[in-house]
């Protein structure tokens, strides 16, 4: 075994970049540019076995002393890379601002967008602006190859941004989209189709393309999904970006459509020149409104602040540094999907300094908030003392290490013959099985502040939301009218917690104090299916279900189906109580569906309801036991008829006046061709999915629970292929 130390020291401008592709793995963004107080010593650990003489590896399987050794360099580096800002900028549109390997070897920014691809589609020949860097028709862009490779070996991403301000753009049809798009991939990507002409900036390959759409056009969405196609069927292995520049007003007139496919890694909002929804001095809540309706409508993007550079940069909306570290950062930092900040642009970046003061301001409140001031003498002192602990701590996990590989190395392979089974991976990611921990009343007052923010209700108790000390969000669901003993609340407490699976919503703790009994769950921040996806409302802005993509859609109404899947068994037995409703869904920051309120109805008496207070998602055994008992296909059926929602909130279907006295499965059985064919918004591939949430949504919906599929059933049916699925009788 062998241990090697990289020491990196600052550089002049007291900065140093990091850029190592080991710390990828646990750094979404790999390249950070780190202040000196904290970043002059940076230890990286690697650990070599004998067995492997090829090079040196940075994993040892089954040995945790090595992960070890590996979360303590990352954990720095995360720390420090806490007290900066991602940032993206726009390069190209003025020769002053320098080169681009200048631009990336600042070590200030993490992407750079190449400014503009600024004629395209309908027939046009397409047309690279650089301003005077370059001169495309003469191929002298070619040269340019090199300082992007520079800049991608510094970590940097570079993106061709398309579009601009000059408004020689338009996709005329699909077909045009596809066009572009080939031609994007064939001469800036990591196709080879373009023949014998040269590329445009050479033998560089971009890391994707920026759609920065000022006119209202259309197939910008058909754009995005041929582009990402394109982008799967690369067979070097290497990653590609989609990213966008919208204007902030919401939505974006321009990139609706496409932001609603929902491809996006990034998106740079421009809060600028849009003076109703950009920061004004004194009164930051149009702005905080806006950035609230982009990063909710985009949950699976990284989504950025855009701003001006200078006051000089845009007509309006500059923000100045001290300004946006103490006022509008703290305002959007929050949002789980907050990236970081864009510019406009390197030119005036450079001019105004605007990202240096930026990084420094960030530094600073983050000195200032985390030990308060503190002089230059103190702060030598602390960094002195964390090198020594630093390498002492460094010593000590070697040995351990040391220990821990002899240890492993001595251990006998498996017995061939064993009855022991070996272990398998499961099918679906699980969590660990834990015991709830037990809160005091006082405890849950203080997480609620009193009770001061009630959620909702339901027939079980309120929901009021809270924080765990160490700032965890949560939910408290306050039962009432609860049976049993404190024993029997406790048993079945213990088997809620002992429920471990990615789509069902963790127990975290109880309090049993006197009358008071209550279930504490994470909080999560989308809310739940219905409140999210299911909305009634016909404006864009409000109802999510419009900007959700088909996929995603596809995607969560899987991970229910594997979760119900989960609790049923193996056996299709139901001993937790599920309620199967799109309340009672909740969406995590990623929109990953958990299955909350499992079990909670053993713990509360059951009111007598009668037929007419049900709703259109209970079995009809539920209401009527002459259909037959309440089994796990009463589950079943709840779970189709919320599929079946989930498609007609999407597409906005309103039944006809000749067939409102019919079940919306019944219209859709009669019309799903004509559906089918009507959603014209999709691909021939995502049509299927759709077809296939259809037929699977028709089969759970059966009257008769012995036609109605076992979950297990519905999973297979979902990740199988739609031509297989046959629909299934008239329904009645």
């Amino acid at each position: 075994m062998s241990a090697g130390l990289l020491i990196t020291p600052c550089t002049g401008d007291n900065t140093t970049t990091l850029s190592f592709a080991a710390f990828q793995f646990f750094i979404l963004e790999n390249n950070h540019t780190i202040p000196s107080t904290y970043a002059c010593w940076i230890y990286v650990v690697y650990i070599s076995t004998r067995h492997k003489r090829h090079s040196p590896s940075l994993t040892m399987p089954g040995k945790p002393c090595t992960l070890t050794i590996l979360l303590l360099a990352a954990s720095a580096l995360a720390a420090a890379a806490a007290e900066s800002a991602n940032i993206a900028v726009y390069w190209g549109q003025n020769a002053t601002e320098g080169t681009l390997r200048d631009t990336c070897g600042t070590g200030l920014y993490a992407y750079v967008n190449l400014a503009f691809l600024s004629i395209f589609g309908a027939g046009r020949a397409p047309v690279l602006n650089l301003a005077d860097h370059c001169d495309p028709p003469s191929g002298s862009c070619a040269t340019l190859a090199a300082d992007i490779g520079s800049c991608q070996s510094a970590g940097v991403k570079v993106l061709l941004s398309m579009g601009g301000g000059a408004l020689g753009y338009n996709l005329s049809s699909p077909s045009d989209a596809q066009d572009v798009a080939t031609y994007l991939w064939d001469n800036f990507l990591g196709g080879t189709g373009a023949g014998a002409a040269p590329r445009p900036l050479g033998d560089a390959v971009l890391d994707g393309i920026d759609f920065d759409i000022e006119a209202p056009s259309e197939h910008y969405d058909d754009l995005a999904r041929s582009l990402t196609s394109l982008y799967k069927g690369d067979t070097g292995g290497k990653k590609y970006m989609l990213t966008a520049g919208p204007q902030c007003p919401f939505p974006d007139a321009s990139l609706k459509t496409a932001l609603a496919t929902g491809l996006f890694d990034r998106v740079w909002v421009q809060f600028y020149n849009n003076p109703p929804c950009q920061f004004a001095r004194g009164d930051a809540g149009t702005l905080q409104s806006a950035w609230r309706q982009w990063t909710a409508a985009l949950p699976s993007a990284t989504v950025y602040l855009g701003l001006p550079a200078s006051s000089d940069a845009a007509g309006s909306g500059f923000v100045d540094a001290d300004t946006l570290v103490s006022q509008v950062l703290p305002l959007v930092e929050g949002a789980p999907n907050y990236g970081g900040v864009m510019l406009w642009s390197r030119s005036y970046d450079k001019d105004s300094g605007f990202s240096v003061k930026l990084q420094s301001n960030l530094q600073n409140r983050n000195q200032n908030a985390g030990k308060g001031a503190s002089s230059d003498y103190k702060k030598r002192i602390y960094i002195i003392v964390g090198v020594i602990g630093g390498i002492f701590l460094l010593l000590l996990l070697l040995t351990t290490c040391f220990i821990c590989h002899k240890k492993y190395r001595g251990l006998s392979p498996p017995v061939e013959g064993s009855t022991t089974p070996p272990s398998k991976e499961p099918s679906e990611p699980k969590l660990r099985a834990h015991h709830p921990k037990r809160y005091t009343y006082s405890e849950v007052e203080r997480m609620t502040k009193t009770f001061a923010h009630r959620m909702g209700q339901g027939s079980h108790g309120d929901v009021y939301r809270g924080n765990l000390r160490d700032a965890r969000q949560i939910t408290v669901k306050v039962l009432k009218n609860c049976k049993g003993g404190d024993k029997d609340f406790v048993k079945e407490v213990e088997s809620i917690g002992a429920i471990s699976h990615n789509n069902v919503a963790p127990l975290l703790g109880f309090c049993l104090q006197g009358p008071t009994r209550a279930l504490i769950y994470e909080y999560m921040p989308n809310g739940s299916l219905e409140s999210y996806a299911l909305s009634s409302d016909d404006s864009v802005e409000e109802n999510y279900s419009l900007w959700l993509y088909w996929e995603k859609l596809f995607d969560i109404a899987v991970g229910v189906a594997r979760g119900l899947d989960y609790l049923h068994g193996d056996d299709g037995a139901n001993g937790m109580n599920i309620s199967i409703k799109p309340r009672n869904i909740l969406l995590d920051h990623e929109l990953c569906p958990k299955i909350s309120d499992v079990g909670v109805a053993n713990l509360c008496e059951t009111s007598t309801r009668g037929a007419r207070e049900r709703d259109g998602y209970d079995a009809p055994e539920v209401v009527s036991r002459r259909f037959g008992p309440v089994t796990s296909k009463s589950d079943v059926y709840s779970y189709g008829v919320m599929v079946l929602e989930m498609v007609r909130a999407k597409r906005h279907v309103k039944v006809g006046a000749d067939t409102t006295s019919k079940y919306f499965a019944q219209w859709l059985y009669e019309h799903l061709d004509e559906f089918c064919n009507s959603v014209s918004d999709v691909n021939g591939d995502t049509r299927e999915l759709v077809r296939k949430m259809i037929i699977v949504g028709l089969w759970c919906s059966q009257t008769a629970p012995a036609s109605r599929p076992s979950m297990s059933g519905v999973v297979e049916m979902l990740e199988g292929s739609s031509a297989e699925l046959e629909l299934p009788r008239r329904i009645p």
